[in-house]
């Protein structure tokens, strides 16, 4: 059976990238199996909500994972899922677990590259547990598009933590609160 997800991705793609906020940190709290169990919750809770929203070429190391979608809506969509999963879940060390997420979007010959990456890593690294930061690029995909309970922000120019470096981002944001986006709630 042929899927439509299962063609190749061609012209215009989205990179999604969600950073797991202390995680490695808590590897020198927690006792090996429960952070191990952790970071195998983790990796394969991001898998699952990735691959479900339609992400290709999905790669994972250690609280990293990244993935790429044939559309800025799909990509946002998946985000947003992905960020309310996680605020949602119950842990194996029964504590809390953020992700900050970075979304870009750029042509498939050299958007799936290293920029993308370095982009989205900057984006990640600006944003902190629980926000979902975009690329100029990526927000602009977005502006004529219905993302039901998704707003896009303005909150200009943000620093990185890291290197402390500038980014220009915006930031995707829930509408409602405490409803899931993307996630449609039971009539």
């Amino acid at each position: 059976m042929h899927h439509e997800h299962d063609a190749p991705l061609a012209g215009t793609v989205t990179v999604v990238m969600a950073e797991g906020r202390r995680l490695i940190r808590l590897g020198r709290e927690l006792s090996s199996p429960i952070f191990d169990a952790l970071i195998n919750e983790y990796q394969r809770l991001t898998r699952d909500v990735m691959e479900r929203m339609g992400g290709r070429q999905f790669e994972v190391f250690q609280d990293t994972a990244i993935a790429a979608f044939p559309t800025a809506k799909q990509a946002a969509l998946a985000a947003a899922a992905l960020q309310h999963l996680v605020a949602t879940h119950e842990w194996p060390h029964k504590g809390d677990v953020a992700v900050s997420v970075g979304v870009h979007s750029g042509d498939v010959g050299i958007g799936l590259g290293p920029a993308a990456t370095i982009c989205c890593e900057a984006l990640c690294d600006a944003a902190e547990g629980g926000q979902i930061f975009l690329s100029p690029s990526a927000a602009s995909l977005l502006e004529e598009e219905d993302l039901g309970d998704l707003a896009i922000r303005d909150p200009g120019e943000q620093v990185t933590r890291r290197g402390g470096s500038r980014v220009r981002a915006f930031e995707l944001v829930s509408a409602a609160p405490g409803h899931a986006p993307g996630i449609t709630a039971p009539e």
